[in-house]
């Protein structure tokens, strides 16, 4: 009887936390514009995308957005195959090319051969590094944090190219959801 107890708490809290991570990406105010085929997501300030790399505790040396905003993979995508979509992509913002660019920019500590694009299912244009699609967290409110390190999947991406899905640490700025 207590054992089911235990369980049922665990899943009124996992659940509780599912709908607080949703409500946080509802609320977000967050720039966003029309990719190539009008899907929401990060474009960054002024209409380009650079890609530059930053140390943040707790994660080491990541990708960030123009704005440096931690840049994320889905650990289940596949090159090409593009997974992440509707309430998924709501949660967890592609970072997309505003309409009428054709690369983001390569900034500090990124190899600019390892960025590229994907089109997403939706017509968007999402920047990929070393064939990683990149995404935000909505949850993430400035820049420096990673609370979407290790949550449902997503990763920060190393700036050296691969994946960082180890211990599921988020940034010193809290957050810490773990699954």
């Amino acid at each position: 009887m207590a054992k089911m107890h235990r369980r049922s708490v665990r899943s009124v809290g996992i659940v509780a936390i599912a709908g607080v991570m949703l409500l946080s990406a509802c609320a977000k105010k967050a720039d966003s514009s029309s990719g190539s085929g009008g899907s929401s997501g990060s474009t960054g300030s002024g209409g380009s995308v650079t890609v530059s790399s930053k140390s943040i505790s707790g994660v080491g040396d990541v990708l960030v957005d123009t704005d440096g905003m931690t840049l994320y993979y889905l650990k289940t995508e596949t090159p090409g195959n593009i997974m992440c979509t509707g309430s998924c992509a709501t949660a967890w913002p592609p970072l997309l090319l505003p309409s009428g660019e054709t690369a983001a920019t390569a900034g500090s500590g990124v190899d600019a051969s390892k960025l590229g694009t994907i089109t997403r299912p939706d017509g968007g244009t999402q920047v990929t590094f070393d064939g990683k699609p990149l995404y935000l967290f909505a949850s993430d409110q400035s820049a420096g944090q990673a609370t979407g390190q290790g949550v449902a999947g997503f990763f920060v991406v190393s700036a050296s190219g691969s994946g960082s899905s180890g211990s599921g640490a988020s940034g010193s700025t809290g957050g810490g959801y773990h699954y």
